[in-house]
């Protein structure tokens, strides 16, 4: 049975309908493969910052979360988020354990800074502990994992959930690991889909500016999971509930794939 890893953004989340469809296409993908979910959620957390006048800010993408802002990231994202995920899962019959990494020590995180500058409860992974997840693939149950995660100094801390899912998928050397985007895929220079990309050949791509911005450090995480044993990473966007599947098959695929 091979292990996919699938992460899915907030933003994604929201789409009207796609949380029943995204539910189905994991239920389906069950059947033949032990599937693991990690989301996102930061429209949400934005929406709750908002109804509680909570201003905000973020330094080169991140959001900067103090200890009164890290509440509320826990409950959007721990709470909220990945309890309709799972309930959405439950309700096509699939088995599913919501997860965040604080839960057994999952992920540990340890504090980030950007060019030195402290952005708060802010972390990156450290270390994964996949007894959890081994748990669930041994009772094929679908864990649903939030990415905020604990410090060894107890603290919780506000963990990207890209990264999140790439350290989830190399601890468990997942054979696929699927960033499903807003976008449908890597873009050569923003115009059309590039359907297959070698992990030796990302930096030039980016010293030719084929690609830029945000899918830079997308596709060089992508690089390092597949060089830590992940066997492909899928960059994709939704297109129904045959999307997992479709991305799966070289044949259907309508994203990217990196190797």
């Amino acid at each position: 049975m091979k292990t996919i890893c699938i992460k899915i953004g907030g933003s994604t989340i929201d789409t009207p309908g796609l949380l029943g469809e995204l539910a189905r296409s994991i239920k389906s993908v069950s059947t033949q493969h032990f599937a693991i979910l990690v989301h996102g959620g930061g429209k949400d957390i934005a929406r709750q910052l908002n109804l509680l006048k909570k201003e905000f800010s973020f330094v080169e993408g991140m959001r900067v979360t103090d200890p009164e802002t890290m509440k509320h990231v826990q409950m959007v994202l721990s709470g909220d988020v990945n309890k309709r995920i799972v309930n959405a899962l439950l309700c096509e019959g699939a088995t599913a354990l919501g997860l965040s990494g604080v839960d057994c020590g999952l992920m540990t995180a340890r504090k980030l800074t950007i060019n030195g500058q402290d952005i708060g409860l802010v972390g990156d992974v450290d270390a994964v502990d996949p007894r959890i997840i081994e748990i669930c693939r041994a009772n094929r149950i679908v864990p649903v994992v939030s990415p905020v995660s604990r410090g060894s100094d107890g603290q919780f801390y506000n963990v990207n959930a890209d990264p999140a899912a790439g350290e989830v998928a190399c601890a468990v050397k997942a054979d696929d690991l699927i960033f499903i985007s807003d976008v449908p895929g890597v873009m050569d220079a923003g115009k059309l889909v590039i359907h297959e990309i070698r992990i030796s050949d990302i930096e030039k791509m980016v010293a030719d500016q084929v690609v830029t911005g945000g899918m830079i450090p997308k596709l060089r995480s992508a690089a390092e999971a597949v060089s830590r044993g992940v066997g492909r990473v899928h960059i994709c966007g939704w297109h129904g509930e045959q999307t997992i599947e479709q991305e799966l098959a070289v044949e259907t695929s309508q994203g990217t794939v990196v190797w």
